[in-house]
C-alpha cells in the first residue's frame, strides 16, 4: 500500500544565499524530539550547526529543523504571524507554542573559551516563532480517504523516524501562491 501527496519542508537556503537560521530539537542529553500533542509546547533551541555547513543570521519564512534525530516531520517551524493564515485558510494543521532553550555555544565558542562578539547563528532580530504540525495521521500500510488540507503520513505508530508532513494538490496549489519563502513542496508516494 502507498500514500501519494505533496511533501513539505522547510529549507534554510533561498536559491545560492545559505545565511538562514536553523532550530535544533535535539541536544546533548536530548537525543529524540518528543512527538507533537496538542496544548504541548516543543523543546527547541537555535542551532549552531546546518546540513550544508553555513549558518546565518537571516529568519525566513520557514524554520528548518537541524541536529542527531532532529526531525519533527509532522510539521515546521514558522511565525506566528504565517501560523494564523494557513490554520485560518486550511483544514488539517494545529500550532503549539516553543519551550526555548539557550545554546551552550551563545556565551562560550566550542573551545570553551568565552564568546567575545554575538554568535552569527543567532537570528538577527527578534521572531515570534510557533510550531504548525498536522495529528490527521494517514497509515500509509492501510490509507483511509484524506479529508484535510494537511496530513501525517506514517508508516508505524510506534516508528516515529518515518512521518511526513503533506498536502493535497491543491493546497499545494494555494501554498505556492502564498508565495512563502524557505518551503519546498515535492510529489511523493510513501510505500508501506
Amino acid at each position: 500500500m502507498s500514500v501519494t501527496g505533496w511533501v513539505i519542508n522547510a529549507k534554510s537556503f533561498i536559491d545560492d544565499d545559505y545565511g538562514y537560521v536553523n532550530i535544533s530539537t535535539t541536544w546533548k542529553g536530548k537525543d529524540m524530539p518528543s512527538k507533537p500533542k496538542e496544548n504541548e509546547s516543543i523543546e527547541a533551541m537555535w542551532s549552531n550547526e546546518s546540513l550544508y555547513g553555513v549558518i546565518g543570521s537571516k529568519v525566513g519564512d520557514f524554520i528548518e529543523t537541524y541536529g542527531v534525530n532532529a526531525s519533527l516531520q509532522e510539521g515546521m517551524f514558522t511565525h506566528r504571524s504565517i501560523a494564523e493564515q494557513l490554520v485560518q485558510n486550511f483544514s488539517g494543521l494545529k500550532v503549539n507554542e516553543i519551550q526555548w532553550r539557550e545554546n551552550p555555544l551563545v556565551h562560550t565558542l566550542n573551545n570553551g573559551k568565552p564568546r567575545i562578539k554575538r554568535a552569527k547563528w543567532l537570528p538577527e532580530k527578534e521572531v515570534d516563532i510557533v510550531y504548525i504540525y498536522s495529528d490527521m495521521y494517514v497509515d500509509v500500510c492501510n490509507p483511509q480517504p484524506i479529508n484535510t488540507d494537511f496530513f501525517t503520513a506514517i508508516r508505524t505508530k510506534e516508528d516515529y523516524q518515518h512521518n511526513w508532513l503533506m498536502c493535497t494538490q491543491q493546497t499545494k496549489e494555494k501554498l505556492e501562491a502564498m508565495k512563502f519563502k524557505n518551503i519546498c513542496i515535492v510529489e511523493n508516494t510513501i510505500k508501506g
